[in-house]
């Protein structure tokens, strides 16, 4: 007791220390993990309040309550699946070119959230009462399409963000289990709350109940998702000048090259399977509750909400244990702890399907699995954003991922297709006949046949997983280093250093160099198998660093220097037909004070102005600003030995 007191005290007593400054060797101060966190309640209360409006028979909203056909719900999602083709590459090429003084994803928590909520309340108080089949169909359907305008920005500007607080991995995943574990109370006040108030205004399956949800959650959530707006910063490791936008298919290209994002898209393709299985839950404890206890729908809903609360707590030890386990094991074997975890759940799912106790257990374990995602592949996605930039020298956060992506939308629809139209409706009969899940004999099958298709698309996961997701937690560090190192120099060269910044890359390098030869020793006198094993693969880690000193030597990067040099050899003139404008205008806004809100904004907008002019430029002569840029990094490259002056042995290395 007296230990734990002591742990307490210590705990209190940092909190208050780095309330406004963070601990060394850290980015974020407490109170704005605090923020993002609290932020994120209000930005779940949005997402899961829009999720309602879904164009799928399997939601209680458009099948129960409106009483639209499964057939034609899945034609309208699928239309609505080759539209979102093109949105989703608008958005992202709009958020990878934002340029804002408030950051680049910060921007969309203030102007996505509100209209989100605006969207929810007008829905829920459309006249559906009055209204023919066909109005009620295509109303959902305009709704569920403005709405594609605005959420999804909210989503991935909240998720991201996180991404770009701070640039440390390990930091990362602290704050988002913190953060998960705070905002997962939305889906559990939700959970008990939702569920209870339905119960009193003729449940889920009457327009009414949303009368009420979707303005409390929507506007109240947006209200409260602003905390993570104006309490947190971005920091992204990048030189100080003009950075241009990024042209759609160079992002689209990147994305294509890099194996990491194949290795995730792979295994989220696989798991998309689960799609029907999320059913069970409502098949069983919606439904299936009020048939084997014979309930009255007051107290149907006071059940659910009780059982989806409990169900809810599954989550918290696995965020509990999130921070333990990415240290212990690494996001990757994480991850794959997940999918086995799964695997086994959902075997017991399918085994014991007549058991609704039993059921209910192995349901609340694989809660427990599900949660872990939520740490590990935000974490993994900022891995491989890094590992992106250290390749090709661009944050895509956006674009990277959209030609995956989209051929992410075809699997959707191919599986929504198979799992609703093939499997629910012609193969069980599930058409408008929602009644009918009351009945055992209507519910069990249909339900083991989702558990089956969600138990192999697990087991498909784990052979792109593990093959091909090889990016190790020394490997990332590795790469974080060097964008450091890349960033000092650059910024060396171009006199714009940070307080500190030299003497940080300086010795980074040092440690790197100092680190890898007590590995190779290490290595030279070690006999155990695991422990030659685990030394190789830190050696292999920091050579990216050690090597960064050679990065022009190599055979690639002389002949992507030779191809640069001829292309500048001819003028912009000569091969584009325009003039280069200056980045006077842009260096004079840059130097702007922005001490006050006042000097901010003007400083925000002499900076579009000054943008303009070079973003226009920069598109037409991408490939040749690109080529001159890599020679003037070549040249900064030069200046290694200078900064370096002060540990000679490191020359030799």
């Amino acid at each position: 007791m007296k230990i734990s007191g002591e742990k307490i005290k210590q705990t209190v007593s940092s909190v208050k220390e780095h309330w406004s400054t963070p601990p060394e060797g850290r980015y974020i101060p407490y109170k704005e993990i605090l923020a993002y966190s609290v932020g994120g309640i209000g930005v779940k209360f949005v997402i899961y309040t829009v999720w309602y409006i879904s164009l799928s028979a399997t939601s209680l909203l458009a099948g129960s309550a409106l009483g639209l056909k499964n057939g034609d719900l899945v034609k309208l999602n699928m239309i609505a699946t080759i539209i979102g083709l093109f949105l989703g590459p608008i958005r992202g090429l709009i958020i990878d070119n934002t340029r804002s003084s408030k950051g680049k994803f910060r921007p969309y928590l203030l102007y996505t959230g509100i209209p989100s909520a605006i969207l929810l309340t007008i829905f829920a108080f459309l006249p559906f009462e009055t209204m023919t089949y066909n109005q009620k169909l295509w109303s959902l359907f305009i709704s569920y399409m403005l709405l594609q305008l605005c959420y999804p920005f909210y989503d991935q500007a909240y998720t991201t963000l996180v991404q770009v607080m701070s640039p440390n991995s390990t930091e990362r995943a602290d704050v988002i289990t913190v953060s998960t574990f705070i905002y997962s109370l939305a889906p559990t006040i939700m959970g008990f709350f939702v569920p209870l108030i339905a119960g009193f205004t003729g449940g889920l399956e009457h327009i009414n109940a949303y009368r009420i949800i979707m303005p409390a959650l929507g506007i109240g959530g947006a209200l409260i998702g602003l905390f993570s707006y104006f309490g947190t910063k971005e920091r992204i490791i990048v030189s100080k000048d003009y950075t241009p936008k990024v042209p759609f298919f160079k992002g689209i290209g990147a994305g294509i090259a890099n194996k990491y994002q194949w290795a995730r898209s792979l295994t989220s393709w696989c798991i998309l399977l689960q799609a029907g299985v999320g059913n069970v839950t409502t098949w069983y404890f919606y439904y299936g509750i009020k048939d084997v206890l014979n309930l009255s729908t007051e107290q149907q809903g006071a059940l659910n909400g009780t059982l989806m609360t409990i169900l809810g707590a599954a989550a918290t030890p696995a965020m509990l244990l999130s921070p333990l386990l990415i240290r212990k094991l690494g996001k990757r074997n994480m991850y794959i702890f997940y999918i086995l975890g799964n695997v086994i759940t959902l075997v017991g799912m399918y085994l014991f399907v007549e058991q609704i106790w039993v059921l209910y257990a192995c349901i609340w374990i694989r809660g427990f699995f599900n949660t872990i995602p939520l740490i590990a592949d935000s974490a993994m996605s900022a891995d491989v954003l890094d590992y992106q930039q250290y390749k090709s020298g661009d944050r895509l956060e956006g674009l990277m991922g959209q030609f995956v992506g989209t051929i992410g939308v075809f699997v959707s629809m191919g599986i929504t297709y198979f799992t609703q139209t093939i499997v629910m409706q012609n193969h069980f009969g599930l058409v408008d006949n929602y009644d009918d899940l009351y009945k055992a004999s209507f519910r069990e099958p249909i339900s083991k046949g989702m558990i089956l298709i969600a138990l192999v698309g697990f087991v498909l996961a784990l052979i792109p997983f593990v093959t091909m997701y090889t990016l190790t937690e020394e490997e990332h560090e590795s790469h974080i280093k060097v964008l450091k190192i890349r960033a000092a120099l650059e910024d060396y060269a171009t006199d714009s250093l940070s307080e500190g910044q030299l003497d940080e890359a300086k010795k980074i390098y040092a440690d790197s160099v100092n680190e890898y030869n007590e590995c190779v020793e290490a290595l030279n006198s070690a006999s155990n198998r695991k422990e030659r094993k685990k030394l190789q693969s830190k050696i292999k880690a920091l050579e990216i660093v050690i090597d960064e000193k050679d990065r022009f030597a190599t055979e690639k990067m002389l002949k992507k220097t030779a191809k640069a040099n001829e292309l500048l050899t001819h003028t912009v003139e000569e091969l584009y037909g325009i003039s280069e404008p200056t980045l006077d205008k842009y260096n004079e806004a840059n130097a702007m004070s922005e001490n006050t809100k006042e000097e901010a904004n003007l400083k925000a907008t002499k900076l579009k102005e000054a943008s303009k002019e070079l973003d226009i430029f920069h598109k037409k002569a991408y490939d040749y600003i690109q080529a001159r840029k890599l020679i003037k990094q070549k040249e900064y490259y030069a200046n290694w030995d200078k900064i370096f002056v002060d540990e000679p042995e490191l020359q030799e290395v």
